[in-house]
């Protein structure tokens, strides 16, 4: 659903600024449409974008862009039962019974934890391991949010510059005749910066922190989970402790 909010909200944006447009006619809509303006807006943002991130990074933006529209959840609840059902099993045979289980997950930091102590190792070297996996995707996931968010920062001030050179050209040849025509060329690229650093640069970026704050929610309970599971603690207590963070109004009746 998260995925789906945001094309909601994207078209649902440009839906209500073309209807606001075409109320005063089609022929209103084609003045808004400068492809100098449009040029200088995008092609400065680019290459601004080129001087600060490697060009390998930046070939993957698209990427960065589409996880946003992607339908993956956080279901805290979800692997806190995982991880409950987990604790049983290696309450009742044991923890290498767990390795078995390995295969089947399809969290792949949770199945790091459980090969993790399923390898033997202790907990505070798994503490340590799942901590730093957590520090490279936190770092990971920041870089490429920063990209995103760096250009919704320079789009508006692309737009602005793009008008000081309309109305520098403008000014350097006066035309009475043309003067309106060639402020509204000028205006355009402050229109397209801030229509596209508000309406799509900003808010995506805005979704890849909250998306990578969950995600990193998600982890902390799967690290504190897998701890406990090696320390013996009972799958209630577990249950019980992992419940901490999930947010109260989300948590069963049936707990605390």
């Amino acid at each position: 659903m998260m995925g789906f909010s945001t094309a909601i909200g994207l078209m649902f944006g440009f839906t209500l600024i073309m209807a606001a447009v075409l109320i005063g006619g089609i022929d209103k809509f084609w003045n808004l449409v400068s492809l100098p303006s449009f040029v200088i807006v995008i092609g400065g943002s680019i290459a601004a974008v080129l001087a600060a991130y490697p060009l390998r990074q930046i070939l993957k933006l698209h990427q960065f862009i589409f996880v946003t529209f992607s339908s993956r959840e956080f279901n805290p609840l979800s692997n806190i039962e995982l991880i409950v059902a987990f604790a049983d099993i290696a309450r009742t045979d044991g923890v290498l019974a767990l390795e078995k289980k390995i295969q089947t997950l399809e969290d792949s930091f949770l199945a790091r934890g459980v090969q993790l102590i399923t390898d033997g190792l202790s907990p505070d070297v798994v503490e340590h391991l799942l901590h730093e996996e957590m520090r490279t995707i936190y770092w990971r996931h920041t870089r490429n949010r920063g990209m995103v968010a760096m250009l919704g920062r320079l789009l508006p001030a692309f737009g602005l510059i793009g008008t000081l050179i309309g109305l520098v050209l403008m000014l350097a040849n006066l035309d009475p005749a043309t003067i309106g025509s060639n402020m509204a060329i000028a205006v355009l690229t402050t229109l397209y910066g801030a229509l596209l650093a508000n309406l799509i640069f900003n808010p995506l970026a805005d979704k890849l922190a909250y998306m990578n704050d969950e995600e990193l929610r998600l982890m902390e309970i799967t690290l504190k989970g897998i701890l406990a599971i090696q320390a013996g603690e009972s799958p209630r207590m577990i249950r019980n402790k992992l419940l901490i963070y999930v947010d109260p109004e989300d948590r069963p009746i049936n707990d605390f």
